[in-house]
């Protein structure tokens, strides 16, 4: 590489690097890290894969290693039937905690995180030159849409890993097809689906890496043989993960988990739908009970996602099923303004067409997002963020002027929101006057990342005893981070003092109370819920000093001491 773009690839990967670690320190852990957590914590403690089959094993046993190193455990065994009830729980060490969600962050940063910058420099490398790699990942790092969610303790970092790097290997074996290189493609493939069930995703990839050759006519004999060669060291990938998973695995203990999951019994929704699948599974576990948790979580998940269980907030109207334009309209709301423009005018001039097997992947994945009823945020997206960049990346890396002033503003960008960046829309710089700014939740705007920072707040402004209003939270999650804090909700006095509201409040309840119960799962209970609290929400709105709002998700409220409100 030149000079210049050594000396630019050290500058960012500092900046990206650096703003990792203050998200590290800077982000509460989410319900679902805590989540992953508590998993990897029975599988390297108990030696058991018992909770939260929807996700394989791999990523919640690297962030959970820390746990080894304590001199108490998290918790005791867990039964699948509890694991919600447990993940709560263990906000009640919220020392030992917080150590090991810093560790397990730590963890990704080195063996995720990291690795992921290196195989998306690898990409635009290969497609426009050292510079190009630069460029793509300064992009990927430095935007909004990305960074916040790289070291939060979930499986998208992960699988995203898989999916550049699968793509890769796909290209090698493209060059020159072999054993060696069909290997690399299993590897790749099958790190995917120890991590995500969203890796079968890859599946068309694979196989056009492997068929849609040039020679295929002379040598289709020997891609079979490949193709044998990649599903056999997927299939090895994933059984020794899961191995590693269930070192004690105990086959009676292992057959009432996937019991509990077909009934309906665990953290998954499945209302009956899988009671068909429960005897096959069963009799596959009796074969090989690693493949038997890994189709079991791939089930539960696809059942779900028919179902549409998560309601979703779009634009003031909530429901639980998919709408088809979600992706396309989270892309335009979170993915940065300066990004946005330069692709238009890099399209206005005509690019290149991206290589096909991108292309392939990215639609794959974008066909299957627009038709899932999973509408939980732009993260689900980072699979095929490094896809979506590239052709932007080789343009500016032809463009060195034009290539430093979309990093400068994108840095620039970043280093204001620090660490506000997930709650952000891209016209986050008009204030109180964007009209995008509450359009979107979820892990678009409110993913439990915040409440570091409204401690923070509170002992900067000498409020104790601060009161939040946050549905569905627990009181042990709140004291993790402000011990003297207390959860309220219907049925609760409004009193003098200072409160905090989540922003879900003011989203969620109007947009319940209007929507029609059958677009939202378990509606008629919600809508209820949301009927309860509207009367208290509003109580405090009408009596209280609006004080702003506190890393974009929690608006404050200071009710005068003027007496109880009823």
């Amino acid at each position: 590489m030149a000079r210049r773009t050594v000396l630019a690839a050290g500058l960012v990967l500092a900046l990206v690097v650096g703003l990792q670690l203050v998200a590290i320190h800077a982000h509460s852990l989410t319900g679902d890290g805590a989540y992953h957590l508590l998993a990897g914590h029975q599988a390297l403690c108990y030696g058991q894969n018992t909770v939260n089959l929807e996700h394989p094993p791999l990523v919640k046993l690297l962030i959970s290693l820390p746990l080894l190193a304590e001199d108490e455990p998290l918790t005791g065994p867990v039964e699948v039937r509890e694991a919600l009830a447990r993940t709560v729980a263990i906000h009640e060490k919220p020392q030992l905690l917080w150590r090991a969600t810093v560790r397990g962050r730590y963890l990704e940063l080195l063996f995720l995180v990291l690795p992921f910058f290196a195989a998306c420099f690898a990409l635009g490398r290969r497609f426009g030159g050292a510079a190009a790699g630069v460029v793509l990942v300064a992009m990927l790092g430095l935007s909004t849409s990305v960074l916040p969610y790289l070291t939060i303790l979930q499986t998208d970092t992960a699988v995203s890993l898989a999916f550049v790097w699968t793509v890769l290997a796909g290209l090698r074996y493209g060059e020159r097809p072999g054993w060696r290189r069909a290997g690399e493609l299993g590897l790749a493939a099958g790190f995917g689906l120890a991590v995500k069930f969203s890796a079968v995703l890859l599946a068309p990839a694979v196989l056009a890496s492997l068929f849609a050759t040039k020679d295929l006519r002379a040598g289709w004999r020997r891609r079979l043989g490949d193709l044998a060669i990649v599903a056999a060291v997927v299939l090895a990938v994933i059984h020794l993960v899961y191995v590693a998973a269930n070192r004690a695995y105990a086959p009676a203990v292992g057959r009432q988990v996937i019991a509990d999951t077909c009934d309906g019994k665990a953290t998954v929704v499945v209302e009956g739908l899988m009671q068909p699948w429960k005897a096959p599974l069963l009799a596959v576990e009796r074969v090989d009970p690693y493949l038997a948790q890994w189709l079991t979580g791939f089930l539960s998940v696809h059942t779900q996602n028919a179902i549409g269980v998560y309601p979703s907030y779009v634009f003031g109207r909530v429901s639980s099923q998919g709408r088809w334009w979600y992706f396309p309209a989270v892309l335009l709301i979170k993915t940065p303004l300066v990004i946005l423009i330069v692709t238009g005018v890099a399209l206005a001039r005509r690019p290149s067409p991206p290589p096909l097997l991108l292309a392939l992947t990215a639609a794959v994945y974008l066909l299957a997002a627009v038709t899932s009823n999973y509408n939980l945020g732009v993260r689900h997206l980072l699979p095929i963020m490094p896809f979506l960049f590239l052709p932007l990346a080789v343009w500016l890396a032809r463009r060195p002027r034009a290539a430093t002033a979309v990093l400068a503003l994108l840095a620039f960008e970043a280093v204001v929101l620090t660490p506000r960046w997930m709650s952000q829309t891209n016209t986050w710089w008009l204030g109180a006057r964007n009209p995008t700014r509450f359009a979107l939740s979820a892990g678009d705007l409110e993913y439990r990342q915040s409440l570091v920072q409204l401690a923070r707040w509170a002992r900067a402004h000498d409020v104790e005893r601060l009161k939040v209003l946050y549905p569905a939270l627990g009181q042990p999650v709140i004291r993790m981070y402000l011990p003297d804090a207390r959860l309220l909700g219907p049925g609760d006095r409004l009193e003098p003092g200072w409160y905090a509201v989540d922003v879900t409040v003011e989203q969620l309840v109007p947009a319940l109370r209007a929507a029609d119960p059958g677009d939202v799962w378990d509606g008629a209970d919600l809508h209820r819920a949301a009927e309860q609290w509207w009367p208290f929400w509003q109580a405090l709105v009408a009596r209280g000093e609006d004080h702003g709002w506190v890393a974009g998700t929690f608006h404050v409220y200071r009710l005068p001491p003027a007496g109880p409100v009823p």
